[in-house]
């Protein structure tokens, strides 16, 4: 609900928005980038609202307004702006999602068990790729307006399904540790290894960034092969979703997480290469199958990395993730927003993309290995 379908379904819908003249390649580059814009609020405000709004009140609201935000946009005839804000409205949701859902269900699970349903949860980003990769397509040839409102009637669905199975309260927290927490210290620590790990996450999903947004676009309208063909790679792309979590879930427990992400990291270079070394159909094809595979796969190994830097606390564990998500969503807004200039100006801007992309991924492989000892910065208590 929150990446799968209020992010990474704009994907295939982006290139047939233009071709049906609903707006301009640069108008519909700059919805996506609205979408990251909210991303980043969500994301940064979501473990701080957690605090003072029931989680369960805070998920069930997040996912109406996605389900909203779809048949929002269903109307041809509002004006840019409403949709600019509906979007950056999903991409708030999004975000709020992705750092509250899964954190309020890890606190009502046993220690031993919470390596493995974290990574697991990621299987959600997956699923939604699948459903926005196999659905917008069959839809789209009944119009764009159609394809909204599917997307909004699936969100109202899964809102509806998962509506009662949410946690009911937060997990009793021992007096001592609660005191520490709340009145001990005006500060956190955090070490340099949890900020050497948000410059390496975010380093990752700006990799992520060719595939996860422009793809369809990419291979429709910059290859001129056309919407159907590019709706195709985008369910290899989704094929490789699926893979990925049981894939690098089953190697980091069989390794460790962090050698998982020395693997994963190279294979991610990889796919945004191929594209500039090749643009045939097994070069695109498998470009699509291994970034597909290490999208969810990463974030999910991520994830774990941040659940181990928390070393047990499932509060810190929150505000790292936040702030994990919180800087990708920085990042990758920024791009797309400086994707959105650049597509309107130039034929080069996707090749430019791919070239950053690939040094980005080279890079976060290179921080793996930088030391960050036990360096600590105080964190002002307020940020939490």
């Amino acid at each position: 609900m929150g990446l799968g379908l209020a992010r990474y379904s704009y994907a295939p819908l982006q290139p047939a928005l233009v071709a049906a003249g609903w707006f301009t390649k640069g108008g519909a580059a700059l919805l996506a980038a609205a979408n990251l814009g909210g991303y980043f609020f969500g994301a940064l405000l979501g473990a701080g609202l957690a605090k003072r709004i029931s989680s369960t009140v805070l998920l069930r609201g997040a996912m109406l307004v996605t389900a909203l935000s779809f048949l929002a946009c269903a109307d041809r005839s509002l004006p840019f702006s409403w949709f600019f804000v509906w979007r950056a409205a999903s991409g708030f949701t999004g975000g709020l999602i992705m750092v509250v859902a899964t954190t309020t269900v890890l606190a009502h699970v046993e220690p031993a068990k919470r390596g493995f349903v974290s990574q697991m949860s990621l299987f959600g980003l997956s699923l939604g790729v699948v459903c926005a990769g196999a659905v917008v397509p069959l839809v789209l040839h009944r119009g764009l307006t159609a394809a909204w409102i599917v997307l909004g009637v699936l969100a109202l669905v899964l809102t509806a399904a998962t509506w009662s199975i949410w946690p009911p309260h937060t997990p009793h927290i021992p007096h001592a540790a609660r005191a520490g927490r709340d009145h001990g210290h005006p500060h956190e620590h955090e070490t340099g290894s949890v900020h050497l790990f948000y410059i390496q996450y975010g380093l990752a999903a700006f990799a992520f960034m060719p595939h996860m947004i422009f793809l369809v676009d990419y291979i429709a309208r910059d290859l001129g092969r056309g919407l159907s063909t590019g709706s195709h790679f985008y369910l290899v792309f989704a094929a490789g979703s699926v893979v990925g979590p049981f894939l690098l879930g089953y190697v980091s427990a069989r390794i460790g997480i962090r050698p998982t992400l020395r693997v994963g990291l190279p294979i991610l270079g990889v796919a945004v290469l191929l594209p500039l070394l090749s643009t045939s159909v097994l070069s695109l094809a498998a470009s699509c199958f291994l970034a597909g595979l290490c999208m969810p796969g990463l974030v999910s190994t991520f994830l774990a990395r941040s659940q181990e830097l928390a070393e047990g606390d499932l509060h810190r564990h929150r505000v790292i993730w936040g702030r994990a998500t919180a800087t990708i969503a920085v990042w990758q807004a920024v791009d797309a927003f400086v994707m959105a200039y650049l597509i309107s100006r130039t034929q080069a801007a996707y090749t430019v993309l791919f070239v950053v992309a690939v040094a980005s991924a080279a890079l976060a492989f290179a921080l793996d290995f930088v030391p960050a000892g036990r360096r600590t910065t105080r964190v002002a208590a307020g940020a939490r």
